[in-house]
């Protein structure tokens, strides 16, 4: 019985602590939880050992009668402050590229290859449906948004997604291709 007492199991044991009886009944379905609206389990796991955390902070937490909302509201929370400084640090990429781009003198090849990559994917778009030549202009040309797109061409907003990744996998396909047939002539 002495080592029973010893044992590791028995200093956590769900009696003796209601946050470790938290983690072991719960911690699977908080990073499953997580992993939802991360979609990372490495975030996940670090969100959730987070939140545990907070709660380890509370003065008294065998005070608090939900633990497990608690728990998952903090996490909830969390979670949602990484996506936004995921968002933040995705935006502040975008304007170095943005300034570097603007920094950057172009050649006058690099303009005769743009312009002939834009007489390309204009070709590429006339080959499709024209509702869908026209929303994708509408979108992604005018920068309306999918809301104005649809109630110019009355139909749903739904169907004006399906038609802008409709022409932009049909130009890729066709982009690709032609640079797949000029590999293999070099």
């Amino acid at each position: 019985m002495a080592d029973a007492a010893s044992s590791p199991v028995s200093q956590t044991s769900p009696a003796q602590s209601p946050l470790a009886r938290l983690f072991v009944e719960h911690n699977q379905e908080l990073v499953r939880f997580l992993l939802t609206r991360l979609n990372s389990r490495q975030e996940a796991e670090e969100v959730a050992q987070e939140s545990y955390a907070r709660l380890l902070r509370l003065d008294q937490p065998a005070v608090l009668g939900f633990l497990r909302a608690y728990l998952f509201k903090t996490a909830a929370n969390l979670a949602i402050d990484r996506l936004r400084h995921r968002t933040t640090l995705k935006g502040a990429e975008s304007k170095l590229e943005i300034s570097y781009a603007l920094k950057t003198e172009r050649t006058p090849e690099d303009l005769t290859g743009c312009a002939q990559e834009a007489d390309l994917i204009q070709q590429f778009l006339s080959e499709l449906p024209p509702a869908c030549h026209r929303a994708f202009v509408l979108y992604r040309v005018h920068e309306f948004s999918l809301g104005e797109v649809a109630a110019q061409m009355g139909v749903s907003e739904r169907m004006i997604r399906y038609y802008v990744i409709q022409a932009m996998q049909h130009c890729r396909t066709r982009l690709g291709s032609m640079k797949s047939v000029e590999g293999t002539k070099s």
